[in-house]
């Protein structure tokens, strides 16, 4: 359940397009940034704590996201996530030079880390390192226009801030599996405030379902069981709207993740509280 939720928090801000040049040049001032911290609940309980760092430097982005279990939960299961992400804009498209992850589940660590080349190939290195039964179960084919989960996520957040839109479809390769992330607008809401969920007011929704294409156990439907209803709003970071609540639907039971703090590039406390 907790590793469905985190995939879902993770991939759930992982499925839309970058913004045209011309509105990037327009609404994108150099030196932009911001820094947003979620607490995700399931079963009633505080599970999982969620932090994305995104910096804007002419041409480029830099891309940090950590999670990790929290509360009674992280009491009883250690489990972390940490990925990196750097790359361009280029003729109005995300280009990803680099990307990285660490996963640890208690004494199991796993990382990957892949190497974006001029030519639109990429190399993958893991470790440990994946089988070749793994490796071959996506065909070359498929993985051109793809990009990573975290490079997704940065555009997702980008194209929400800029352009208010949700993408049809975004083709994501995490170093082993090729999925399709799908989505579709969801009519306006107003969101009430909680003890757990500090935003109130007008949101704007996307539907997100996800469609398994390669480098998947064939006995395993699990994600495309998955769905994230996201809800975006103003909450006063630049460059403009960033999820404030998503909606998670698992075969396990449903999650929650909301937006409990937000930070200019400079450290200033926009939105919540500060961190204890």
């Amino acid at each position: 359940m907790l590793h469905a939720l985190a995939a879902l928090v993770f991939l759930g801000l992982s499925a839309a397009s970058p913004a045209s040049a011309e509105e990037q040049a327009m609404a994108r001032p150099d030196g932009a940034g911001f820094a947003l911290t979620y607490d995700v609940y399931t079963g009633g309980l505080r599970a999982i704590r969620f932090d994305f760092e995104l910096g804007l430097d002419d041409p480029g982005y830099e891309t940090r996201i950590r999670l990790e279990t929290s509360g009674i939960v992280g009491a009883l299961f250690s489990w972390s996530l940490e990925a990196f992400s750097v790359g361009d804009w280029r003729d109005g498209e995300i280009a990803p030079r680099q990307y990285r992850t660490d996963n640890q589940w208690r004494s199991r660590e796993r990382s990957v880390a892949i190497e974006y080349r001029d030519d639109g190939t990429r190399s993958v290195n893991a470790e440990p390192p994946y089988g070749e039964d793994d490796i071959k179960l996506v065909d070359p084919a498929l993985i051109p226009g793809s990009v990573d989960p975290t490079t997704a996520v940065t555009a997702l957040v980008l194209t929400s801030a800029l352009k208010g839109e949700c993408r049809d479809s975004s083709a994501v390769y995490d170093g082993r599996r090729r999925y399709d992330a799908n989505m579709t607008v969801l009519p306006t809401r107003d969101l009430k405030a909680s003890s757990a969920a500090p935003f109130e007011g007008r949101a704007e929704g996307c539907h997100l379902i996800f469609e398994r294409i390669a480098g998947f156990k064939s006995d395993r439907e699990r994600l495309q069981d998955l769905e994230v209803a996201i809800w975006l709003a103003d909450v006063g970071v630049e460059p403009g709207r960033v999820p404030v609540r998503l909606e998670l639907i698992t075969p396990w039971g449903d999650g929650f993740a909301h937006l409990v703090r937000a930070r200019a590039r400079d450290g200033a406390l926009v939105f919540g509280e500060a961190d204890e």
